[in-house]
């Protein structure tokens, strides 16, 4: 497919025009004000600082550009978080878009096993491609906040899937060099961890209290 060998871009920052009303610094706490304030924005959701015009303005770069551009501000969120949420779905989705084959007959393999950790039977197997499009989209600012719950258990439920294969198991990127690599995907049972961390975000997101 066109995409099997894609190279995911390191994330960049947005231009200055973009990020003019979100710009933050090396300390921590600007950090996460910066990662929390980009993720909502990209929900829709502003605040007294970041208004409807800055939120559009993010919106359609993102929608230019890629997620690529405020991705990196979200790499050391909580995982219980809306910005650890969205860096969680956006490494599934670069891994899934440069290595589509090796996704795809992962789970494949996946949706047949006889046991698949965290999911009871009969399983609900969701269509790949179709998770990965809503995925896509909202990490496009084409959904919003009341998609979130709905769109972030359908990447668990996925992730659970392509842990089940026998012939796979539960890793998920083994180089440290890989452009992917990052605690969230090298460790020990990464696609399993990922789900369940998913899995909570998504309960906090159904009741409204994903921060």
């Amino acid at each position: 497919m066109a995409d099997k060998h894609r190279t995911p871009r390191r994330p960049a920052m947005l231009n200055p025009r973009d990020a003019e009303e979100i710009i933050g610094d090396d300390d921590p706490a600007e950090g996460s004000a910066l990662a929390h304030t980009s993720a909502w924005a990209l929900m829709g959701v502003g605040d007294d600082e970041f208004g409807p015009e800055a939120i559009e303005r993010l919106r359609e770069a993102v929608r230019r550009e890629g997620a690529d551009i405020v991705a990196d501000m979200w790499a050391r969120s909580p995982d219980f978080t809306l910005p650890g949420a969205l860096w969680r779905l956006y490494l599934l989705s670069e891994w899934y878009h440069r290595d589509r084959a090796h996704v795809e007959s992962r789970y494949a393999e996946g949706r047949v096993a006889r046991i698949i950790p965290g999911l009871e039977h009969p399983v609900m197997v969701p269509d790949l491609a179709a998770v990965m499009d809503e995925v896509a989209a909202l990490l496009a600012g084409e959904r919003t906040d009341d998609d979130l719950a709905d769109i972030i258990s359908g990447a668990s439920r996925a992730l659970r899937i392509l842990a089940a294969g026998d012939t796979y198991g539960a890793s998920w990127i083994r180089d440290e060099d890989d452009p992917l690599a990052h605690p969230v995907t090298v460790r020990t049972r990464a696609l399993l961890r990922t789900a369940d961390e998913l899995d909570e975000a998504a309960r906090h997101a159904e009741v409204g209290t994903l921060n």
